[in-house]
């Protein structure tokens, strides 16, 4: 685990309680917008699996177990053990049945079996190895599995970005991030890209992709 990590790991221990609160304001008040927004794209058949690397404190579990049916089920991998402990509470509260979470390095996380889909939701560009983690996320999928991502990515198409790329660096020291655009052509290089949305004018990518 390199220095970055490390100091990711202590911030989000100490973060855990008020992760929710964060992120609404760092998106502008539009987090709930963006976790239906991912919810909405998962492509599950019932009885499937899902995992989400870098769950944090479940915050967008419940979007996403509207999409799937009781027999499917979703696990939460993530390193924090305050994130992890605020999940399962979660969990215990709403009697999640479906849903598992593991206080784990992701890197060492091998499910009984191949998953239908993997999600990065406000997660990736806080890794330190963005190509591995994506690696990792394509080795557990199944032959066509889905892979779901949002994140803040660089844009450079639209008059606004510049903006939306400045807010998106000051975000990224406070939650520990490196947000990079070799991100989409990484995936793009490894998958299909089924879709590759732009949302709160830049600020965010949604990107849904395909083995």
């Amino acid at each position: 685990m390199d220095i970055r990590q490390v100091s990711n790991k202590k911030k989000y221990d100490l973060a855990a309680s008020c992760y929710d609160a964060i992120a609404f304001i760092l998106s502008l008040g539009q987090v709930a917008r963006l976790y239906r927004e991912v919810s909405q794209r998962l492509d599950v058949p019932g009885g499937g699996s899902v995992v989400e690397l870098g769950c944090g404190p479940a915050s967008v579990i419940p979007d996403l177990l509207e999409k799937i049916d009781n027999s499917s089920e979703i696990i939460g991998i993530d390193f924090s053990s305050e994130m992890i402990a605020l999940a399962n509470r979660k969990k215990e509260v709403n009697g999640w049945k479906n849903v598992h979470f593991e206080c784990m390095d992701m890197y060492d996380f091998t499910p009984v079996k191949q998953v239908d889909a993997v999600v990065f939701c406000l997660a990736l560009t806080a890794m330190p190895d963005y190509k591995k983690a994506i690696e990792k996320a394509i080795s557990i999928l199944k032959p066509g599995g889905q892979l779901l991502l949002l994140d803040s990515i660089p844009l450079h198409s639209k008059w606004y970005h510049p903006l939306a790329n400045a807010y998106t660096y000051f975000k990224s020291i406070v939650v520990g991030a490196k947000p990079t655009r070799e991100i989409v052509r990484f995936i793009a290089d490894k998958m299909t890209i089924v879709e590759n949305k732009e949302m709160v004018f830049g600020v965010y990518t949604l990107i849904n992709a395909k083995i």
